[in-house]
């Protein structure tokens, strides 16, 4: 079920000579209920802009933002009251108001006019969550930099929203409040009837989260897919070059026994990794630590041995990318130009595609 879509979305910005800068062009896309579709980009590709016209914070200058159907990029202040009481937008600097911890997180749902005996339990629970007992009656603004980041993820967590704007959120964040942050995402990917739309510069977080990504650059979307089509498929050199070709797959994990390690099931192939992670993983293989012979290889370190046949050879200058289907799923290659030649490696050639337990990392 489609639960927003955006059609045909400019942004310009008008400077006092009358002339024009252009943020975004041509916006097309719709996100599902209960996806997690996360926008990358660097620095000034537009991200912040785009979602803060989602939540209704700017004007586009042309197109549709649809919700459920109904078109709300021109609707009345107070329709778009309602509706901003449908979402959380969790910036990327910490905002906390100068009153205690207690009241700041709270204050989300006094203002969807939530009684107080209908929500001190929940904001007890948070304050426990996050790490903050104790501190509840401070003044937020008196907490170090990590506990105050901690009071804002908790003041945009606990309204529990329809849909999540999160605007690079983890980017100023240290590493225990980065762990918080993600076990808060976690929890909500759980729950499909909420919605994350998130912006972020960093492709390993947009494997973590992502149902499907988006690549923002220079206001324009250059790729929209799932994580391993924008990995191992980028349609131009911009994606290929931000994202790192990686290789990302999902399976279910279980530990095997006798071995101590994961077995992971990906569609019709078992992949075997260092781990000791079970159920729904996600795993990141980097193109350079996959090996290609044509002869099944006698090396008996490599764990993972697959064949496959290339189906398509994209030449580098002194490397190249090979892209091998093996069954269900397609690896991408990073070799010298050198060794392909040597290989006598071709389109449509059957090799023998081989990577270690050790090589995979598991999200």
């Amino acid at each position: 079920m489609k639960l927003l879509s955006v059609k045909e979305l400019n942004k310009e910005y008008y400077k006092d000579d009358k002339t024009s800068i252009k943020v975004l062009s041509n916006i097309n896309f719709s996100v599902n209920k209960g996806e997690c579709f996360v926008i990358i980009g660097p620095n000034g590709s537009g991200k912040t802009t785009l979602l803060r016209i989602l939540g209704l914070l700017e004007i586009p200058t042309q197109g549709q933002i649809l919700y459920k159907g109904k078109d709300i990029s021109k609707i009345s202040k107070k329709d778009q009251v309602n509706y901003r009481r449908n979402l959380s937008f969790v910036k990327q600097k910490p905002v906390v108001r100068n009153t205690s911890v207690f009241n700041n997180i709270a204050y989300g749902l006094r203002v969807r006019r939530m009684k107080y005996r209908e929500y001190v339990e929940v904001v007890d629970d948070i304050i426990d969550f996050v790490g903050l007992r104790g501190m509840e009656n401070k003044n937020a603004r008196a907490l170090s930099g990590g506990e105050m980041q901690r009071v804002a993820i908790a003041m945009n967590f606990v309204i529990e929203p329809e849909i999540y704007l999160l605007d690079e959120v983890s980017a100023n964040l240290d590493p225990m409040n980065i762990k918080l942050l993600e076990e808060f995402i976690m929890k909500i990917k759980q729950d499909k009837e909420k919605t994350i739309i998130m912006s972020t510069h960093d492709p390993m977080e947009a494997i973590k989260y992502a149902d499907r990504i988006a690549v923002l650059n220079n206001g324009q979307f250059t790729q929209i897919g799932i994580p391993n089509e924008i990995f191992t498929a980028p349609k131009d050199e911009f994606t290929a070059l931000f994202v790192g070709y990686e290789n990302i797959l999902t399976g279910i994990a279980k530990i095997d026994k006798t071995s101590g390690l994961a077995l992971i099931q990906v569609n019709d192939l078992t992949i075997t990794a260092s781990t000791q992670l079970e159920g729904k993983v996600k795993i990141c293989i980097r193109p350079e630590s996959i090996g290609i012979v044509k002869d099944p290889p006698k090396n008996v370190s490599y764990r993972n041995t697959f064949k496959g046949t290339i189906v398509n050879i994209r030449d580098l200058g002194n490397i190249c990318h090979l892209i091998v289907k093996t069954n269900s799923e397609k690896f991408l290659i990073t070799i010298t130009e050198y060794s392909r030649e040597k290989l006598q490696l071709e389109r449509g050639s059957e090799v023998f595609i081989n990577f270690k337990a050790t090589d995979i990392k598991i999200l």
